[in-house]
């Protein structure tokens, strides 16, 4: 199974939209088909940014996603990384990379690939959600 480090946009943009490639990678992550590598820090700001009330997601959907997420195991990978490296234009985007490397993430999926370091870095892919589903499909 591929691993990867999903960015809270994607699942954003994923449950928003029914249709498209955003949903298309959330539907894979709570499929099994992708498992979704993620840290604390990681988890903490899904959900932040699935709670707010702007972004009017709905309620039940967001926990379902939470509830899965929050239980590591087979389907979900749980990491902590110790060292955190500034290689991302947004600061806030380095957890992304520290979590891919500390849990063997094949893929970062995010729809600001521009935020991030050339890829592949350190021998992981940088990818839109599009392509992204394209190699997995």
């Amino acid at each position: 199974m591929t691993r990867a480090v999903i960015d809270t946009n994607v699942w954003v943009a994923g449950v928003l939209s029914a249709g498209g490639p955003p949903a298309r990678v959330v539907d894979a992550a709570l499929s099994g088909l992708v498992v979704p590598v993620l840290s604390p820090a990681i988890l903490a700001e899904y959900e932040d940014v699935l709670h707010r009330r702007e972004i009017l997601l709905p309620l039940a959907d967001v926990e379902a996603i939470l509830t899965y997420l929050r239980i590591p195991g087979e389907h979900v990978i749980h990491v902590d990384p110790v060292g955190v490296e500034q290689v991302c234009v947004d600061p806030d985007d380095d957890m992304f990379l520290a979590a891919a490397v500390e849990g063997a993430a094949a893929f970062v999926v995010t729809g600001n690939t521009g935020h991030f370091p050339r890829s592949p870095w350190r021998g992981i892919r940088i990818i839109e959600p599009r392509g992204f589903m394209a190699l997995i499909e």
